[in-house]
């Protein structure tokens, strides 16, 4: 059987409406990388292997699956937020921050929003960073990120929020953890004083 199309958007259609959902996921995650390897191309001047484009499709794919698992989620101790997001108390600032990581690329990124207290974003930061081993870790080294771009913007009276549950619980417990996470989360409490 051929089948024509006069646009993307005639594909997508198709896509959505005759295959299975996880497939329908890889062809997202698929068309997300080649945008993104045709802008690296256009804006860095790089070129990435068609096929290392694939492997990293299936790689995000791989990863949303398992990032949306309910049994994975409980073992990453990520909560997801059941209530509407909130601004901050009058004159102080919310830092909202996460962590993602590329497999296939051996990167995490950061991403920060801080927002004031009428719930208007005031700064973002994204950061790319050679890959934490670990998805606790490497939440905890987003929130410690989010701390200094706090400090860098001259804000004093932060209110932190992740989704990193183990994260926010280690952020305020008093006992110290001398594993590498347990450092970092040192390092934001010191920051936080």
């Amino acid at each position: 059987m051929k089948v024509y199309f006069k646009s993307f958007k005639e594909v997508v259609e198709h896509v959505v409406s005759t295959l299975s959902e996880d497939v329908i996921k890889v062809f997202a995650c698929t068309g997300f990388k080649v945008w993104k390897r045709r802008n690296i191309f256009v804006f860095e001047g790089k070129f990435e292997n068609p096929s290392r484009v694939a492997l990293s499709a299936l790689n995000l794919s791989k990863d949303l699956k398992e990032a949306n698992d309910s049994n994975t989620e409980m073992d990453h101790g990520r909560q997801l937020e059941s209530g509407p997001w909130r601004p901050p108390p009058l004159n102080v600032y919310k830092a909202n921050w996460d962590a993602s990581i590329d497999r296939a690329s051996s990167r995490m990124g950061i991403g920060v929003v801080v927002t004031n207290w009428e719930g208007r974003v005031m700064a973002t930061l994204r950061s790319s960073r050679k890959l934490v081993p670990d998805a606790k870790l490497a939440e905890a080294v987003a929130a410690l990120r989010a701390v200094l771009f706090c400090k860098q913007l001259g804000i004093s009276r932060l209110l932190l929020e992740g989704d990193a549950l183990n994260v926010v619980n280690d952020l305020n417990r008093e006992e110290v953890d001398w594993s590498a996470k347990g450092m970092i989360i040192q390092d934001i409490k010191s920051e936080l004083k």
